[in-house]
């Protein structure tokens, strides 16, 4: 019976060391600035994580999703963001962004994802070039 309730401790404490923090976000915003996107998310609630890291998946990537930026945890009710200046646009498009909370034990969570549809800037200053002729 000893024997049972070591081993029963033992896996307690073991499985207590797999667990992990929680993250809730009150907000994330994708937003388009020229040719750049403005990732930005707020906390709610940031328990045992160590960072953030902001992931993106495009046709360039091979449909992998990609890191392209990691922030340390700044605590609960503080606002992140960060500027993709590094986003290849070619034709119609689309983008994923996925936020990935990084906690004190190592384990990972992917915490949200959003896509963006894009126009690329040549089309776009096409279309403008068209619509400035026809005035």
């Amino acid at each position: 019976m000893r024997r049972l309730l070591s081993i029963g401790l033992i896996l307690l404490l073991t499985g207590a060391g797999f667990m992990s923090g929680q993250v809730r976000l009150t907000a994330f915003q994708i937003q388009e600035e020229g040719n750049d996107f403005r990732i930005s998310w707020t906390t709610e609630l940031e328990d045992e994580v160590r960072q953030f890291e902001l992931m993106r998946r495009s046709p360039n990537s091979n449909d992998q999703f990609v890191r392209i930026h990691t922030v340390p945890s700044h605590g609960t009710g503080r606002e992140y963001g960060f500027l993709d200046a590094q986003v290849f646009k070619s034709g119609s498009d689309k983008l994923d962004y996925r936020l990935e909370a990084v906690y004190q034990n190592g384990v990972r969570e992917a915490v949200r994802t959003e896509s963006v549809n894009y126009t690329s800037t040549a089309v776009r200053r096409t279309w403008g070039s068209l619509k400035a002729m026809f005035q």
